[in-house]
């Protein structure tokens, strides 16, 4: 299978769903993450750190050279950090993030590197978040979506044939769904998981890769705080230590009712081994005790 995860900022394409494609990467298949924008006005400790106070003392010229700069570091710390899910193919379309709104431009440039690969499925944000209101990870989600549609229509000027995906996974933090939200405005655009990957066998190797993103200030106490309070939640709701939610589009078809493995394992399972799996929330960063 071939996945292609879209992320409106460079670190999020590993920092939510990381631990699925090192998964995937380990059973065969192939990733392609693709950032939209360099991340620079809103992630990075220089440009969105030191100059949201002002530039005065910097040329025009000393600002873009700068810009360039922490750009190259910041794909740099991404790249790293996918490697370490065996991600080798990181891409970055490099557009400004000072206004990110939907556009043909970037529609356009995310359906060719569609017809490109040619993925099975596409991973991206939920397009409703932050209310449905102008938001960078929403709007990076309407985007893939125009563009999962344009990619499979005709176009004389690409080289690459079109190509049809098969579905979309809508990749959920909290702040994507209703009640953790707390902004009035976000009230009424919950999204609902509906697909988890357990991904505590590699949740330690999230924590290395959010580390290595020192350009946001991601590492020590909050790239273990990311994991352990994100994954660490969803883990807790289905009864498992540490997971990644996602939302597929598309409903799943089949030939009868299927029950996944996981919920047959903890169907009569005692209490107290619940209790004691739902404990490992934490693990393996806190041992449990005696």
């Amino acid at each position: 299978m071939k996945i292609l995860v879209v992320g409106g900022h460079p670190a999020d394409v590993f920092d939510r769903c990381g631990g699925t494609m090192m998964h995937h990467v380990k059973a065969g298949d192939s990733v392609t993450c693709l950032t939209l924008t360099q991340g620079l006005r809103i992630h990075d400790k220089v440009v969105s750190d030191v100059f949201r106070f002002g530039t005065e003392g910097y040329t025009r010229e000393e600002i873009e050279r700068i810009c360039e700069e922490r750009e190259a570091v910041k794909l740099q710390e991404v790249k790293d950090a996918c490697a370490l899910f065996g991600i080798t193919d990181v891409r970055s379309l490099r557009y400004d993030d000072k206004i990110l709104i939907v556009n043909a431009e970037m529609i356009d440039a995310v359906a060719r590197i569609i017809r490109e690969i040619k993925p099975t499925i596409v991973i991206t944000h939920y397009p409703r978040n932050y209310g449905n209101t102008i938001d960078h990870h929403a709007e990076t989600g309407k985007i893939v979506i125009a563009a999962t549609q344009l990619a499979g229509s005709v176009d004389f000027e690409d080289s690459n044939t079109s190509w049809r995906i098969a579905d979309i996974a809508f990749m959920i933090m909290s702040e994507d769904i209703s009640g953790y939200s707390f902004e009035a405005i976000c009230a009424g655009y919950g999204a609902s998981p509906n697909y988890f990957v357990d991904v505590t066998d590699v949740a330690d190797i999230k924590v290395k890769a959010l580390d290595m993103m020192r350009s946001q200030q991601y590492e020590g106490i909050p790239a273990r705080k990311v994991v352990e309070t994100m994954n660490g939640m969803f883990g807790l709701h289905i009864h498992t230590p540490y997971c990644e939610a996602f939302m597929l589009n598309k409903p799943v078809v089949s030939d009868k009712i299927n029950i996944c493995d996981h919920w047959m394992l903890r169907m009569n399972e005692p209490e107290r081994a619940r209790m004691e799996r739902d404990y490992e929330m934490i693990a393996p960063f806190v041992p449990m005790p005696e």
